[in-house]
């Protein structure tokens, strides 16, 4: 069968290889900070331009659900260079688009390359986390994907500054994403026995009937949607906000903010695992709710960035748990396929976020904006009360029960 061995070892070759794939993904992501600007240059309404913000997340709502059921430890790396390619052909795309609907394509394509990708690229992760190590794991991916927001806007704001520099941006984004493909090939198109996630086969109806018969499974995965929806929002929008408060570079919120999330996950993701993972999401979603609503009434001084640095670190400890999480509610079977479909909520909230906030800002300006962010934020407060008094059971008990019921 092929199968690894190693069972408690997690940085393997092929956890850091994908990280790195991962990594790629992330800078051309972060580049997208300028993206509003860069339609209002090239004269794209602004009833328009939330909607293409938003549409590269529409094909992963169809895809990484398909390819959740559909992929494999053995057929993942097929996957992941089919959605690298999709990536590099769409980002030099960018630049002949200049209409509504060129630019909804490239974005469609841009995001079903970044679906497949993902959704393959997760695959082929969690059979190499050992079990007993995943809010470690969760928080090194994390992480990983965050470097490229600690650097990448302050330097568009430098570098890139002119609106017509975003598509010169966007092709040095795809450098890596072409080194991305050839690493493909060390990528082993093996799945790991001893972490117990993958049989190697497509899930049938009868596999999914019982995994979405487990209530923590849905709620994890609301949770994943209202959480991306409100940081979405204020990544694509910021920029513009920041402008109307007299900020010259607004991407050096996005760095604090960037490096807070990233030192909490590096010094903080062993201590995830210690406690109740619902008690922290808790905790974090309360203390979002106070920084959004905070936002309007700040201005660029040292108080913006003590609330930049407080976003940081809700987001940076809210986002790895909500994974780990769901790597602890499901049965071992069903972790691959679960977190993918954490990814179709997160894709959703990079739907939902831009889409409505486009609306919001729109109809009542920046300032409803952020409250509409933290009435995301309250609603997944409330939610996960729930997940806490329905179950009734710690993460830790929850991981055992699904331990049992493989054994």
């Amino acid at each position: 069968m092929g199968a690894t061995t190693t069972t408690e070892r997690l940085l393997s070759k092929e956890f850091i290889i994908l990280n790195l794939i991962f990594l790629s993904a992330s800078t051309v992501t972060a580049i997208f900070f300028q993206f509003h600007r860069y339609l209002s240059f090239i004269g794209v309404r602004d009833d328009w331009s939330g909607f293409i913000i938003a549409a590269d997340a529409l094909p992963a709502l169809v895809i990484q659900p398909v390819l959740g059921v559909l992929l494999s430890g053995r057929n993942a790396r097929k996957w992941l260079f089919i959605g690298i390619l999709g990536m590099i052909f769409a980002l030099l795309m960018y630049g002949l688009a200049h209409t509504v609907p060129a630019l909804i394509a490239v974005r469609l394509l841009q995001g079903a390359g970044f679906a497949c990708l993902v959704a393959a690229m997760m695959v082929l992760t969690v059979n190499y986390i050992p079990p007993k190590k995943s809010g470690m794991a969760f928080g090194i991916i994390s992480t990983v994907r965050l470097i490229p927001y600690a650097f990448v806007p302050p330097i568009m704001g430098i570098y890139f500054f002119a609106p017509r520099d975003f598509t010169k941006a966007l092709i040095y984004g795809a450098i890596p994403l072409i080194f991305s493909l050839l690493s493909v090939a060390l990528i082993r198109p093996y799945y790991s026995e001893a972490c117990q996630t993958d049989s190697g086969h497509p899930f049938n109806v009868k596999d999914l009937y019982e995994n979405i018969k487990n209530p923590s499974v849905l709620v994890v995965l609301l949770l994943n949607l209202l959480l991306y929806s409100g940081y979405t929002t204020v990544f694509f929008f910021f920029e513009g906000y920041s402008r109307t408060v007299g900020s010259n570079n607004p991407g050096m919120f996005f760095t604090v903010a960037t490096v807070a999330m990233m030192t909490i996950r590096i010094f903080g993701s062993a201590m995830f695992d210690r406690f109740s993972k619902p008690h922290i999401t808790f905790i974090c979603m309360s203390g979002l709710i106070i920084c959004y609503a905070a936002l309007p009434f700040t201005s660029f001084s040292s108080i913006f960035y003590i609330l930049a640095l407080f976003t940081g670190l809700g987001w940076g400890i809210v986002m790895p748990v909500l994974n780990a999480l769901m790597f602890e509610v499901s049965y071992p079977r069903f972790r691959g396929l679960n977190l993918n479909l954490s990814l179709v909520m997160v894709q959703g909230g990079f739907f939902v976020g831009p889409f409505l906030g486009g609306l919001v800002y729109g109809w009542l300006g920046y300032s409803m904006l952020f409250y509409f962010c933290a009435f995301l934020s309250l609603i997944s407060a409330v939610f996960t009360l729930l997940i806490i008094d329905s179950t009734n059971k710690s993460p830790k008990d929850i991981d055992m029960s699904s331990k049992e019921k493989t054994i």
